[in-house]
């Protein structure tokens, strides 16, 4: 089944779940916490920064907080899912690298994942994101431990050139 949704502002209430899925426990070796006033400027209309759920049926099941939006390379900071194991998060992140390639400067998306976390490998491999380069010990988590990480780059060309 083809899930199909948008990426939009989010609201008060889609704000407050997703400082909860950042300040989570379950997620503190994984997710940022991202300071509340980069939040408020990613809604206010930062150049820089944005922040966006993906809504499924009216409903926000995932986000993503984006950070270099001004250069060619803009970086995928933080991206989570609120229900997960239903197929959202590879219907956002699919969505999420399309709505990026409608930006004709932009060259690829990138991010940054923790070494062991196989899940969100896999699943960033699955929409194209490949050039991987081990960064180890260069991510502090909220927990306090400093570990290795990938960064993942995707390339939007070849996303334009599939709708051109």
């Amino acid at each position: 089944m083809m899930i199909s949704g948008l990426w939009q502002k989010p609201t008060e209430d889609d704000l407050t779940r997703i400082v909860a899925m950042m300040e989570d426990l379950t997620f503190q070796d994984r997710i940022s916490r991202v300071p509340d006033e980069n939040l408020r400027a990613a809604l206010d209309g930062s150049p820089d920064n944005a922040l966006w759920v993906f809504r499924v049926d009216g409903r926000a099941v995932a986000y993503a907080y984006l950070t270099e939006m001004a250069t060619v390379l803009p970086k995928l900071d933080e991206f989570g899912v609120f229900e997960r194991g239903r197929g959202y998060g590879r219907a956002a992140l699919a969505a999420l690298a399309e709505k990026c390639a409608e930006t004709q400067t932009f060259e690829k998306l990138w991010l940054k994942v923790v070494d062991g976390n196989d899940v969100a490998m896999e699943l960033y491999r699955s929409i194209g994101f490949g050039e991987e380069e081990f960064l180890p010990q260069s991510w502090l988590t909220r927990a306090g431990d400093t570990v290795d990480v990938y960064r993942m780059w995707l390339p939007l060309e070849p996303l334009r050139a599939k709708t051109a």
